[in-house]
Protein backbone atom coordinates (compact mmCIF):
# COMPACT_ATOMS: atom_id res chain seq x y z
CA UNK A 1 0.00 0.00 0.00
CA UNK A 2 2.00 3.32 -0.86
CA UNK A 3 1.47 5.98 1.27
CA UNK A 4 0.12 9.67 0.15
CA UNK A 5 2.21 12.71 0.71
CA UNK A 6 1.48 16.50 0.27
CA UNK A 7 4.12 18.70 -0.69
CA UNK A 8 3.53 21.91 0.61
CA UNK A 9 5.72 25.50 -0.66
CA UNK A 10 4.43 28.55 -1.36
CA UNK A 11 5.74 27.99 -5.07
CA UNK A 12 8.07 25.85 -6.95
CA UNK A 13 10.48 28.69 -8.61
CA UNK A 14 14.05 29.09 -7.93
CA UNK A 15 14.76 28.89 -4.39
CA UNK A 16 16.99 26.51 -2.32
CA UNK A 17 14.17 25.01 -0.39
CA UNK A 18 12.30 24.74 -3.84
CA UNK A 19 14.97 22.83 -5.62
CA UNK A 20 14.77 20.73 -2.89
CA UNK A 21 11.22 19.81 -3.35
CA UNK A 22 11.68 19.29 -6.75
CA UNK A 23 14.13 16.55 -5.98
CA UNK A 24 12.53 14.50 -3.79
CA UNK A 25 8.95 14.78 -6.01
CA UNK A 26 11.09 13.70 -9.34
CA UNK A 27 12.99 11.35 -7.05
CA UNK A 28 10.44 9.49 -4.07
CA UNK A 29 9.98 5.82 -4.99
CA UNK A 30 6.83 5.55 -6.56
CA UNK A 31 6.19 1.87 -5.33
CA UNK A 32 5.70 3.06 -1.76
CA UNK A 33 4.31 6.38 -2.01
CA UNK A 34 2.22 8.58 -4.52
CA UNK A 35 3.45 12.27 -4.28
CA UNK A 36 1.67 16.09 -4.63
CA UNK A 37 1.95 19.08 -4.86
CA UNK A 38 -0.01 22.04 -3.25
CA UNK A 39 1.80 25.52 -3.65
CA UNK A 40 0.10 29.38 -3.27
CA UNK A 41 1.59 30.37 -6.96
CA UNK A 42 0.58 28.33 -10.16
CA UNK A 43 3.57 29.61 -11.62
CA UNK A 44 7.51 28.41 -11.10
CA UNK A 45 10.96 27.52 -12.37
CA UNK A 46 10.49 23.76 -11.42
CA UNK A 47 6.30 23.38 -11.95
CA UNK A 48 6.57 22.38 -15.68
CA UNK A 49 9.24 20.00 -15.18
CA UNK A 50 7.55 17.86 -12.64
CA UNK A 51 7.25 14.38 -13.87
CA UNK A 52 3.40 13.95 -14.77
CA UNK A 53 1.94 12.09 -12.45
CA UNK A 54 2.98 14.52 -9.42
CA UNK A 55 -0.70 16.18 -9.16
CA UNK A 56 -0.68 19.73 -8.74
CA UNK A 57 -3.04 22.00 -6.40
CA UNK A 58 -3.01 25.84 -6.17
CA UNK A 59 -4.41 27.72 -3.39
CA UNK A 60 -4.48 31.02 -5.07
CA UNK A 61 -1.92 33.85 -5.68
CA UNK A 62 -0.69 35.40 -2.40
CA UNK A 63 -2.47 39.17 -2.50
CA UNK A 64 -2.16 40.01 1.68
CA UNK A 65 -0.84 38.01 4.92
CA UNK A 66 -4.46 36.09 4.95
CA UNK A 67 -3.34 34.60 1.12
CA UNK A 68 0.48 34.24 2.42
CA UNK A 69 -0.55 31.99 5.09
CA UNK A 70 -3.73 30.22 3.89
CA UNK A 71 -4.90 28.37 7.02
CA UNK A 72 -8.44 27.54 5.96
CA UNK A 73 -7.64 26.55 2.64
CA UNK A 74 -5.27 24.32 2.78
CA UNK A 75 -7.32 22.49 5.43
CA UNK A 76 -10.48 22.70 3.29
CA UNK A 77 -7.31 20.66 0.44
CA UNK A 78 -6.30 18.38 3.26
CA UNK A 79 -9.54 17.54 4.18
CA UNK A 80 -10.25 16.80 0.34
CA UNK A 81 -7.36 14.46 -0.81
CA UNK A 82 -7.04 12.76 2.70
CA UNK A 83 -3.21 12.54 1.97
CA UNK A 84 -1.52 10.26 5.06
CA UNK A 85 1.64 13.13 5.59
CA UNK A 86 1.61 16.76 4.75
CA UNK A 87 5.36 17.65 3.90
CA UNK A 88 5.59 21.68 4.25
CA UNK A 89 8.60 23.92 4.34
CA UNK A 90 9.17 27.78 4.24
CA UNK A 91 6.00 29.67 5.19
CA UNK A 92 3.73 26.85 4.11
CA UNK A 93 5.46 25.50 7.40
CA UNK A 94 4.04 28.09 9.43
CA UNK A 95 0.80 27.83 7.61
CA UNK A 96 0.43 23.32 8.01
CA UNK A 97 1.07 24.01 11.48
CA UNK A 98 -1.54 26.63 12.63
CA UNK A 99 -4.37 24.85 10.58
CA UNK A 100 -3.04 20.81 11.80
CA UNK A 101 -5.57 20.44 14.41
CA UNK A 102 -8.66 21.33 11.32
CA UNK A 103 -6.41 18.14 9.61
CA UNK A 104 -7.94 14.88 9.77
CA UNK A 105 -7.02 12.08 12.41
CA UNK A 106 -5.03 10.30 10.18
CA UNK A 107 -3.17 13.13 8.11
CA UNK A 108 0.52 13.14 10.04
CA UNK A 109 2.95 17.07 9.74
CA UNK A 110 5.94 17.04 8.85
CA UNK A 111 7.26 20.87 8.92
CA UNK A 112 10.89 21.67 7.52
CA UNK A 113 12.19 24.43 8.89
CA UNK A 114 13.95 26.04 6.07
CA UNK A 115 15.69 28.66 8.26
CA UNK A 116 16.73 29.65 12.20
CA UNK A 117 13.94 30.43 14.30
CA UNK A 118 15.84 32.16 16.61
CA UNK A 119 18.43 34.20 14.60
CA UNK A 120 16.20 35.05 11.65
CA UNK A 121 13.80 36.58 14.06
CA UNK A 122 16.22 38.99 16.29
CA UNK A 123 17.19 40.24 12.86
CA UNK A 124 13.56 41.20 11.32
CA UNK A 125 12.29 41.75 14.57
CA UNK A 126 14.84 45.07 14.87
CA UNK A 127 12.94 46.54 11.96
CA UNK A 128 9.07 46.00 13.17
CA UNK A 129 9.01 44.72 16.51
CA UNK A 130 5.35 44.04 17.44
CA UNK A 131 4.79 42.09 13.73
CA UNK A 132 7.58 39.88 14.23
CA UNK A 133 7.17 39.20 17.98
CA UNK A 134 3.85 37.72 17.07
CA UNK A 135 5.35 35.76 14.15
CA UNK A 136 7.95 34.42 16.05
CA UNK A 137 5.09 33.03 18.67
CA UNK A 138 3.06 31.79 15.45
CA UNK A 139 6.17 29.83 13.91
CA UNK A 140 6.99 28.41 17.34
CA UNK A 141 3.21 27.68 18.05
CA UNK A 142 3.33 26.14 14.38
CA UNK A 143 6.41 24.04 14.82
CA UNK A 144 5.10 22.48 18.38
CA UNK A 145 1.99 21.60 16.80
CA UNK A 146 3.71 19.23 13.92
CA UNK A 147 4.28 15.64 14.29
CA UNK A 148 7.56 15.34 12.83
CA UNK A 149 10.79 17.89 12.09
CA UNK A 150 13.31 17.74 9.58
CA UNK A 151 16.21 19.94 9.70
CA UNK A 152 18.72 20.60 7.37
CA UNK A 153 21.57 20.21 9.79
CA UNK A 154 22.32 20.16 14.10
CA UNK A 155 22.75 23.69 14.46
CA UNK A 156 19.12 23.90 13.02
CA UNK A 157 17.75 21.38 15.18
CA UNK A 158 19.42 22.37 18.32
CA UNK A 159 18.47 25.97 17.48
CA UNK A 160 14.76 24.42 17.87
CA UNK A 161 15.19 22.61 20.93
CA UNK A 162 16.86 26.13 22.68
CA UNK A 163 13.70 27.53 21.53
CA UNK A 164 12.02 24.75 23.82
CA UNK A 165 10.48 22.66 20.66
CA UNK A 166 10.61 19.12 21.65
CA UNK A 167 8.90 17.63 18.52
CA UNK A 168 10.56 14.53 17.07
CA UNK A 169 13.23 15.79 14.72
CA UNK A 170 14.96 14.03 11.91
CA UNK A 171 18.43 15.76 10.72
CA UNK A 172 18.71 15.55 6.77
CA UNK A 173 21.01 17.02 4.27
CA UNK A 174 19.69 19.03 1.17
CA UNK A 175 19.82 16.90 -1.88
CA UNK A 176 21.89 18.13 -4.98
CA UNK A 177 21.87 16.18 -8.68
CA UNK A 178 26.13 16.26 -8.83
CA UNK A 179 25.22 15.47 -12.53
CA UNK A 180 22.78 18.20 -13.80
CA UNK A 181 25.07 20.50 -11.78
CA UNK A 182 27.76 19.36 -14.19
CA UNK A 183 25.54 20.04 -17.06
CA UNK A 184 23.98 23.69 -15.97
CA UNK A 185 28.10 24.34 -15.65
CA UNK A 186 29.30 23.26 -19.12
CA UNK A 187 29.29 26.58 -20.82
CA UNK A 188 32.78 28.03 -20.94
CA UNK A 189 32.76 31.88 -19.38
CA UNK A 190 35.71 33.35 -17.47
CA UNK A 191 36.18 35.70 -14.14
CA UNK A 192 38.57 38.32 -13.64
CA UNK A 193 41.13 38.15 -11.55
CA UNK A 194 44.11 35.70 -10.27
CA UNK A 195 42.57 34.08 -8.61
CA UNK A 196 39.02 34.66 -8.89
CA UNK A 197 36.88 34.58 -6.28
CA UNK A 198 33.16 34.61 -6.15
CA UNK A 199 29.86 35.34 -4.22
CA UNK A 200 26.72 34.43 -5.09
CA UNK A 201 23.28 35.37 -2.29
CA UNK A 202 20.69 37.74 -1.29
CA UNK A 203 22.56 41.06 -0.79
CA UNK A 204 21.30 41.00 2.77
CA UNK A 205 23.29 41.15 6.49
CA UNK A 206 22.45 37.62 6.95
CA UNK A 207 25.03 36.87 4.20
CA UNK A 208 27.65 38.52 5.73
CA UNK A 209 28.76 40.43 2.74
CA UNK A 210 29.61 43.34 4.39
CA UNK A 211 32.10 41.07 5.96
CA UNK A 212 33.56 39.90 3.10
CA UNK A 213 34.06 43.15 1.31
CA UNK A 214 36.67 44.50 4.04
CA UNK A 215 38.11 41.08 4.40
CA UNK A 216 39.01 41.00 0.87
CA UNK A 217 40.81 44.53 0.96
CA UNK A 218 42.97 43.19 3.34
CA UNK A 219 43.89 40.15 1.22
CA UNK A 220 44.39 42.45 -1.67
CA UNK A 221 46.84 44.08 0.27
CA UNK A 222 49.18 41.04 -0.05
CA UNK A 223 47.93 39.67 -2.92
CA UNK A 224 46.83 42.77 -5.46
CA UNK A 225 45.37 40.30 -8.25
CA UNK A 226 42.85 39.07 -6.93
CA UNK A 227 39.12 39.84 -7.93
CA UNK A 228 36.38 39.30 -5.98
CA UNK A 229 32.91 38.75 -8.23
CA UNK A 230 29.36 39.63 -6.55
CA UNK A 231 26.34 38.18 -7.89
CA UNK A 232 23.11 38.83 -6.66
CA UNK A 233 20.83 41.73 -5.23
CA UNK A 234 18.90 42.97 -2.21
CA UNK A 235 18.32 45.65 0.27
CA UNK A 236 22.17 46.35 1.03
CA UNK A 237 23.14 46.58 -2.84
CA UNK A 238 24.05 50.32 -2.12
CA UNK A 239 25.58 50.38 1.00
CA UNK A 240 27.75 47.10 0.08
CA UNK A 241 28.93 49.20 -2.99
CA UNK A 242 29.62 52.62 -0.78
CA UNK A 243 32.13 50.10 1.43
CA UNK A 244 33.70 48.81 -1.60
CA UNK A 245 34.59 52.11 -3.12
CA UNK A 246 35.10 53.50 0.50
CA UNK A 247 38.01 50.90 0.14
CA UNK A 248 39.07 52.02 -2.90
CA UNK A 249 37.70 48.51 -4.16
CA UNK A 250 36.60 49.68 -7.53
CA UNK A 251 38.44 47.75 -9.73
CA UNK A 252 38.98 44.97 -7.44
CA UNK A 253 35.38 44.01 -6.69
CA UNK A 254 32.38 43.34 -9.64
CA UNK A 255 28.91 43.09 -8.64
CA UNK A 256 26.88 41.15 -11.23
CA UNK A 257 23.39 41.51 -10.24
CA UNK A 258 21.14 38.91 -10.86
CA UNK A 259 22.71 35.88 -12.96
CA UNK A 260 19.94 32.95 -14.13
CA UNK A 261 22.38 30.57 -13.96
CA UNK A 262 25.63 30.92 -11.80
CA UNK A 263 26.98 27.81 -12.56
CA UNK A 264 29.38 28.02 -15.13
CA UNK A 265 30.38 31.14 -12.56
CA UNK A 266 30.72 28.59 -9.69
CA UNK A 267 32.83 26.45 -11.83
CA UNK A 268 35.03 29.45 -13.34
CA UNK A 269 35.85 30.89 -9.94
CA UNK A 270 39.19 29.36 -7.96
CA UNK A 271 37.66 30.30 -4.68
CA UNK A 272 33.81 30.45 -3.67
CA UNK A 273 33.29 32.47 -0.23
CA UNK A 274 30.09 32.23 1.97
CA UNK A 275 30.51 34.89 4.50
CA UNK A 276 27.29 34.65 6.41
CA UNK A 277 26.50 35.15 9.81
CA UNK A 278 24.09 32.40 9.73
CA UNK A 279 22.23 29.54 7.45
CA UNK A 280 19.74 27.15 7.16
CA UNK A 281 21.73 25.11 5.15
CA UNK A 282 23.65 26.87 2.14
CA UNK A 283 22.39 25.73 -0.93
CA UNK A 284 24.92 27.71 -3.05
CA UNK A 285 28.02 26.60 -1.66
CA UNK A 286 26.56 23.18 -1.88
CA UNK A 287 26.52 23.52 -5.59
CA UNK A 288 30.01 25.39 -5.94
CA UNK A 289 31.13 22.15 -4.46
CA UNK A 290 29.50 20.31 -6.47
CA UNK A 291 31.09 22.21 -9.70
CA UNK A 292 34.71 21.38 -8.42
CA UNK A 293 35.11 24.38 -6.55
CA UNK A 294 36.82 24.88 -3.02
CA UNK A 295 34.77 26.75 -0.42
CA UNK A 296 35.89 29.40 1.93
CA UNK A 297 33.06 29.44 4.82
CA UNK A 298 32.79 31.37 7.55
CA UNK A 299 31.92 28.67 10.95
CA UNK A 300 28.26 29.88 11.07
CA UNK A 301 25.28 28.15 11.79
CA UNK A 302 24.19 25.90 9.23
CA UNK A 303 27.65 25.49 7.74
CA UNK A 304 29.22 22.23 10.31
CA UNK A 305 29.72 19.12 8.02
CA UNK A 306 29.43 20.89 4.50
CA UNK A 307 32.47 22.05 4.30
CA UNK A 308 35.45 20.11 5.49
CA UNK A 309 38.64 21.53 6.04
CA UNK A 310 41.76 19.89 3.98
CA UNK A 311 38.90 18.02 1.44
CA UNK A 312 37.13 20.92 -0.08
CA UNK A 313 37.33 23.93 1.67
CA UNK A 314 38.40 26.11 4.59
CA UNK A 315 36.85 27.67 7.47
CA UNK A 316 36.86 31.19 8.87
CA UNK A 317 35.57 32.24 12.39
CA UNK A 318 32.60 33.38 12.25
CA UNK A 319 31.69 37.12 12.16
CA UNK A 320 35.62 37.94 11.68
CA UNK A 321 36.93 40.03 9.44
CA UNK A 322 41.12 39.77 10.14
CA UNK A 323 39.88 36.34 10.66
CA UNK A 324 38.21 35.50 7.39
CA UNK A 325 40.87 37.90 5.91
CA UNK A 326 43.70 35.39 7.32
CA UNK A 327 41.57 32.29 5.98
CA UNK A 328 41.24 33.84 2.30
CA UNK A 329 45.17 34.25 2.15
CA UNK A 330 45.90 30.89 3.27
CA UNK A 331 43.28 29.31 0.58
CA UNK A 332 44.63 31.49 -2.07
CA UNK A 333 48.02 29.98 -1.36
CA UNK A 334 47.29 26.27 -1.27
CA UNK A 335 44.21 25.69 -3.40
CA UNK A 336 46.25 23.38 -5.57
CA UNK A 337 46.09 20.71 -2.94
CA UNK A 338 42.31 20.46 -3.35
CA UNK A 339 41.54 18.85 -6.77
CA UNK A 340 38.00 18.81 -8.08
CA UNK A 341 37.02 15.50 -8.31
CA UNK A 342 37.90 14.69 -4.92
CA UNK A 343 35.54 18.19 -3.83
CA UNK A 344 32.72 16.88 -6.16
CA UNK A 345 33.39 13.26 -4.53
CA UNK A 346 32.41 14.92 -0.78
CA UNK A 347 29.43 16.38 -2.27
CA UNK A 348 28.27 13.49 -4.39
CA UNK A 349 28.92 10.71 -0.93
CA UNK A 350 26.87 12.60 1.68
CA UNK A 351 24.16 14.65 -0.55
CA UNK A 352 22.85 13.09 -3.56
CA UNK A 353 19.68 13.16 -4.56
CA UNK A 354 18.85 9.33 -3.96
CA UNK A 355 20.91 8.95 -1.06
CA UNK A 356 19.04 12.14 0.89
CA UNK A 357 15.32 11.13 -0.86
CA UNK A 358 15.61 7.80 0.94
CA UNK A 359 16.73 9.14 4.15
CA UNK A 360 13.30 11.22 3.36
CA UNK A 361 11.37 8.28 2.28
CA UNK A 362 12.31 7.02 5.50
CA UNK A 363 11.44 9.75 7.48
CA UNK A 364 7.94 10.20 6.02
CA UNK A 365 6.82 5.89 6.67
CA UNK A 366 8.38 6.12 10.17
CA UNK A 367 5.71 9.36 10.73
CA UNK A 368 3.01 7.89 8.94
CA UNK A 369 2.68 4.91 11.04
CA UNK A 370 3.41 6.86 14.29
CA UNK A 371 0.17 7.60 16.11
CA UNK A 372 -0.24 11.54 16.93
CA UNK A 373 1.46 12.92 19.94
CA UNK A 374 -0.83 14.04 23.08
CA UNK A 375 0.53 17.85 23.71
CA UNK A 376 0.73 17.34 27.29
CA UNK A 377 3.59 14.55 25.89
CA UNK A 378 5.22 17.33 24.21
CA UNK A 379 6.56 19.10 27.31
CA UNK A 380 7.83 16.09 28.68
Amino acid sequence: MTCSVLFAIPALDKGGPDRVFYELLRTIDRTRFAPALVTAESTGHYLSRLPDDVAVHHLGRETGTASRYPVLPLARLVWRLRPDVVLATLRMGMTAGLARPLFPRGTRLIVRPANYLTSNHRELIRDAPLWHRLSFALNRFALTRADHLICQGEDLAGDLAAAGIETPTSVIGNPIDVDEVDRLASDSVTLPGSPALLAVGRLTRQKGLDLLVPAFAKLSETWPEAHLTIVGTGPDEAALRRQRDDLGLRERVTFRGFVENPHPLMRAADLYVLPSRYEGFPNVALEALACGTPVVAAACPGVAGLVLPGVNGWLAPKEDVAGLAQTLLLAVRTRGQLTADVIRDSVRARFATALIAQRYEQAISDCAVRDPIPRADRRR
